[in-house]
């Protein structure tokens, strides 16, 4: 080969290694950035799936939380049911009075506990005290309230709650009859509630709008036969649970309590002391000097409960203008101290008004009857500062009638009688007394029979129905043929009563009107008189809280 040729081919290879290098070099340099790039697709694929895994176990972590947390709430629930399941127990056994009473903080209120478990596997603790103090036995009941603590728990988890109960009240009631049967005739129209021991019987046949007629709830023991024939606006109840009269009050306490030397002698958080009348032995309102058909009566007319001058600087209770003595205090008996309570051993005869001036809530409290004198009437408490007569303002004011045994209308009552007071006979009736010779006819004049606020209605006051009833303007020729007995309250008693004589059949026969009206005082629940009895195992729930503290002891959340 020629030296030119085998230089152009040493050339040529040189070129081609050149050439080579080149395209190595210029591979090498594109490869290296895609192996970068894969790196970091990984790295990024990497960082994805950490993160899922990360949101996966957050997410298994939150559903574990969340079935956790479902599953404390539902023993929550549990718990704070096994609570109320205290309370509601707890309840029972002060309506049923078999609670084990005692005192077991020495403070003098009845208190008592109780635990168990459910068959749901809860368990209860209970803690109830009662708000007053009194002895142990049946008169730790007879407390105005109780207060409840009940702890529940379910599994580990516990909930805590508090109820306050206190004492319904006989108020509700238009007609309480404890014991036997109670009767109602066509026409008849209840505006309280009712409640009979027996059966409720209501008559059928009655003229259309002549129906017996409730307006609040009906209770009979037993049955209500009848019940079709009658118009029961808010329902009836038979089969009811009895309520307990006789043991709603003890008279130890009621006389401790007017005399002011009772634990707590207030009447609903008003005055402390009462009237105490032991005729022949102390009589702090001399009513046996009044002389007359009036010696040894409580006269509503002789009370001033405003007597600012008798004693400067303070006002006073009189009687005939002379100062009612404070039993505790042997001074002049203040407003403010007075309870309402008069309290009289034996017999307690009453009559006139409580206005004005003579107005203020009152309780007569006899050891043996209550008799009704003459017309009981009840007024409000507002006066006219000048001439100091009642003007009508004021709050209304209510009497209470409480007798051991009967609480009856004098046989000497006049034959128009109105009686404005809450009666209640612990152990027997209320009735009238005498026959149609022994009670004196009515004055003559203008009268107000219906007690619809307008007198001398004529020649008809159109009661029950227009067109009928009585003239009330009495005269001579028809005085002796009118007999109207008004009872304007509750009648709270073991037995029926009797209205003889004015449902005398002579009395009727000659009768232009209704002999009889029993009209329920809508107001005096809201007003009622002072310390007047309540039912024994009848309750009702105050207050309802949750107690969020669950660390401490039970009693911690009795009140002071």
């Amino acid at each position: 080969m020629s030296t030119d040729l085998t230089t152009k081919l040493r050339i040529a290879v040189q070129a081609r290694r050149k050439d080579g290098a080149t395209v190595a070099a210029s591979s090498s340099t594109r490869r290296r950035p895609r192996r970068s790039e894969e790196g970091s697709t990984l790295l990024v694929a990497l960082l994805v799936l950490g993160s899922l895994s990360i949101l996966a176990s957050g997410i298994v972590v939150s559903a574990m939380g969340d079935r956790n947390m479902s599953k404390y709430e539902r023993h929550s629930l549990m718990a704070l049911g096994a609570a109320e399941s205290g309370v509601a127990f707890a309840k029972r056994a002060i309506v049923t009075q078999s609670a084990d009473m005692g005192d077991y903080d020495a403070d003098g209120r009845p208190d008592f506990t109780l635990n168990d478990s459910l068959s749901n596997g809860g368990a209860y603790s209970v803690v109830a005290e009662a708000s007053d103090i009194k002895g142990l036995g049946i008169t730790a009941y007879q407390s105005n309230g109780f207060a409840i603590v009940s702890e529940g728990e379910f599994l580990g988890a516990k909930r805590r709650v508090k109820a306050e109960i206190v004492h319904d009240s006989f108020l509700k009631f238009a007609r309480f009859v404890s014991v036997n049967n109670l009767n109602y005739g066509c026409g008849a129209v209840l505006t309280g509630e009712v409640y009979t021991g027996g059966d409720l019987n209501v008559p059928c046949g009655c003229s259309s709008g002549q129906e017996a007629q409730f307006l609040e709830s009906a209770y009979a023991v037993d049955d209500i036969p009848n019940a079709g024939c009658g118009i029961f606006y808010r329902g009836y109840i038979t089969d009811a649970e009895v309520i307990d009269l006789e043991n709603s009050f003890d008279w130890g306490d009621t006389r401790d309590r007017a005399q002011g030397v009772a634990p707590e002698t207030d009447c609903d958080g008003k005055g402390s002391v009462g009237i105490y009348i032991n005729p022949g032995v102390e009589e702090p309102i001399n009513f046996g000097l009044q002389g007359g058909d009036s010696t040894d009566v409580i006269v509503f007319d002789y009370f001033d409960f405003q007597n600012v001058t008798l004693v400067p600087g303070d006002t006073v209770v009189t009687y005939r203008g002379v100062a009612v003595p404070n039993r505790v205090t042997s001074t002049a008996l203040r407003y403010e101290d007075f309870n309402g309570m008069i309290f009289v051993e034996g017999d307690a005869e009453v009559m006139g008004t409580a206005d004005g001036v003579g107005a203020h809530p009152m309780t007569i409290f006899a050891t043996d009857d209550v008799v009704v004198r003459e017309s009981i009437i009840a007024g409000h408490t507002g006066y006219d500062s000048v001439t100091r007569l009642p003007d009508g303002s004021g709050d209304p004011i209510n009497i209470g009638l409480v007798g051991e045994d009967y609480v009856e209308m004098h046989s000497n009552t006049p034959k128009v009688l109105r009686v404005d007071a809450a009666l209640f006979s612990r152990t027997n009736t209320w009735s009238g007394r005498g026959d149609t010779g022994t009670h004196p006819n009515a004055p003559l004049g203008p009268h107000d029979l219906d007690l619809d606020g307008i007198s001398g209605e004529s020649p008809v006051n159109n009661d029950p129905t227009p067109g009928a009833g009585w003239d009330e303007i009495i005269t001579t020729s028809n005085r002796s043929k009118t007999w109207v007995l008004n009872i304007n309250g509750p009648i709270i008693t073991k037995y029926s009563g009797s209205a003889y004589p004015w449902n005398a059949s002579t009395v009727l026969a000659n009768a232009d009107g209704p002999t009889r009206r029993y009209n329920y005082d809508l107001d005096i629940a809201e007003y009622p008189p002072p310390c007047f009895p309540v039912p024994l195992n009848l309750w009702k729930e105050v207050s309802w809280t949750e107690i969020f503290e669950v660390r401490n002891d039970l009693v911690e959340h009795l009140p002071n």
